[in-house]
């Protein structure tokens, strides 16, 4: 069967790209179209995805938005007309909006749900299918579908990752050697409207408390002031996952990196407005304790917890047993979703 791949994010290139790979594998044809988003692009030449690409992230607000989104579906429909694709996969409203359109089956992944605000409604109402993490609560309909993982399970399951320790040397750490990774967001994306994390001062007092147990790494969407660049986080994208594998805590304000962490055993806090209203991040946090996450007005508690993670060094390890209990109870995703889709080919 035909299958399109609607890709705005660099995020949503790790989700799908075992899926395309082994439906590739199997011999289904696949077209992405992919938005130039930070490093989408170049992940998907990375991973031998061919693709085509389409717009980039609007400054101009809500307009801006909405008009961006508007001509993605104009795109997705004249590529649809002339690939025929049975099913179109997505984590964008755009996706599921032109499936609509056309009579096509659109299958729209979201663990964020209507906490995601604008970009949940937006996409929900026009979906064949929904499918989300098993901890999701709510219950869509009859076209809601709900998977035993998250969503970074579907690329850091150990069926498809394995930590490379040759990123440590790409980063000039050695091994053993304590490194800190601290991962700061733009905040302009369509559902973090209205959100927020760490103020200025915050953030260089966690690089201060930071730089007296080892190494710092900042990863930021936003550009950095000049007085960091000397610590910003310089691996290919393709190697982000393998650093932090090997990192020793990451502290920033991105719930995907810190779902990430979690996933992968490797201890990390956030400050964020979105601290406690993301099912998957409360069930990490609640469940297994592979996370922990503080609004941006609990800062007093926020740094009593980093310099207790700072000074626990039997942390990681324990991090590492949470891990084995959830992987226990979890699927892999990418496999799920395979299955899924052969199933109802």
């Amino acid at each position: 069967m035909r299958l399109l791949f609607d890709i705005v994010h660099p995020a949503h290139v790790h989700f799908f790209k075992n899926m395309i790979t082994a439906l590739r594998a199997s011999g289904h044809e696949i077209a992405i179209l992919a938005r130039q988003k930070d490093v989408t692009a170049e992940l998907l030449d990375r991973y031998d995805l061919p693709y085509e690409i389409l717009g980039q992230p609007s400054d101009k607000g809500r307009f801006g938005q909405g008009l961006e989104l508007l001509r993605r579906d104009v795109r997705l429909v004249a590529l649809c007309r002339r690939f025929r694709p049975r099913v179109i996969l997505t984590r964008s409203p755009a996706g599921v909006q032109a499936g609509r359109l056309l009579g096509i089956k659109g299958v729209f992944d979201t663990d964020d749900g209507p906490a995601a605000g604008i970009h949940w409604k937006a996409a929900a109402p026009f979906a064949h299918v929904i499918t989300t993490p098993d901890c999701t609560p709510d219950y869509y309909g009859p076209k809601h579908l709900k998977y035993p993982g998250y969503k970074q399970m579907a690329y850091l399951h150990p069926d498809h990752f394995q930590p490379d320790e040759g990123v440590l040397s790409v980063l000039g750490v050695g091994r053993g050697e304590r490194f800190f990774i601290v991962r700061f967001v733009a905040w302009m994306a369509s559902h973090d409207n209205g959100e927020g994390g760490l103020a200025y001062d915050a953030k260089v007092e966690i690089i201060r408390r930071l730089e007296r147990h080892g190494r710092v790494f900042i990863s930021s969407e936003a550009p950095l002031p000049p007085e960091w660049e000397s610590r910003r986080f310089s691996v290919g994208p393709h190697q982000m996952h393998h650093a932090l594998a090997f990192a020793s805590l990451l502290v920033g304000e991105s719930q995907t990196m810190a779902a990430e962490a979690a996933v992968l055993g490797v201890p990390n806090i956030r400050v964020s407005s979105w601290a406690g209203r993301l099912d998957y991040l409360n069930e990490l946090e609640q469940r297994y304790q592979l996370t922990r996450c503080f609004a941006p007005g609990d800062l007093t508690d926020f740094w009593q917890e980093l310099d207790a993670h700072l000074a626990n060094a039997e942390l990681r390890p324990l991090m590492q047993e949470r891990r084995l209990r959830m992987l226990g109870e979890k699927q892999n995703v990418a496999r799920w979703y395979v299955d899924y889709l052969t199933a109802s080919a």
